[in-house]
């Protein structure tokens, strides 16, 4: 009876340790996107049936005072709502997710983090734009990326960020597409 016990319990802590496949980049963005099929909303109700803001809902446009020269690590953006999405990409900063994109055939929109708040940036051209590199802009800021080596899903590149006033920000790191 215990050979038995010993046994089961080497099969149960086999099965416990089986590594699972490799992630992709499409299964990474998937899973900074958010829930796949859930609606994201702006507001969600309290325990009195009021309207409360949901933690890290994203704005339209830069919060006052904020800095937008100094993106800040993503964090959680699961409520954040970028519309149909056929594909993405996100860039890296040194290991810290900053610039999360989704697009389809016919447009784009990103998300970044300025100010602590979560700040949604829209773009010209589709997907395949996005993937390319591309601008997004919001009121308050306008963000250049332009990928310079690598392949179709991991590239070293360059991204511009613009304040009102003119005055820029350089970043360099991966842009990861799926």
């Amino acid at each position: 009876m215990t050979r038995l016990f010993v046994a089961a319990s080497l099969m149960v802590l086999a099965a416990c340790s089986e590594q699972g496949e490799p992630q992709s980049a499409q299964d990474f963005a998937d899973r900074i996107g958010g829930v796949q099929g859930a609606a994201p909303a702006a507001q969600a109700q309290d325990t009195n049936g009021a309207q409360a803001p949901i933690a890290n809902a994203a704005v339209q446009s830069v919060p006052a005072g904020a800095d937008v020269k100094q993106l800040e690590r993503l964090g959680d953006i699961g409520t954040v709502d970028l519309g149909q999405r056929d594909g993405g990409c996100v860039f890296q900063d040194v290991g810290r997710e900053v610039l999360f994109t989704s697009g389809n055939i016919q447009g784009g929109k990103g998300v970044i983090r300025v100010g602590g708040e979560l700040v949604v940036v829209d773009a010209a051209g589709g997907l395949d734009a996005i993937k390319a590199g591309t601008t997004f802009g919001a009121d308050g800021v306008s963000i250049s990326v332009a990928p310079i080596a690598g392949n179709a899903t991991r590239s070293q590149a360059n991204v511009v960020v613009t304040d009102a006033a003119g005055q820029t920000q350089n970043f360099s790191g991966e842009w990861i597409c799926g």
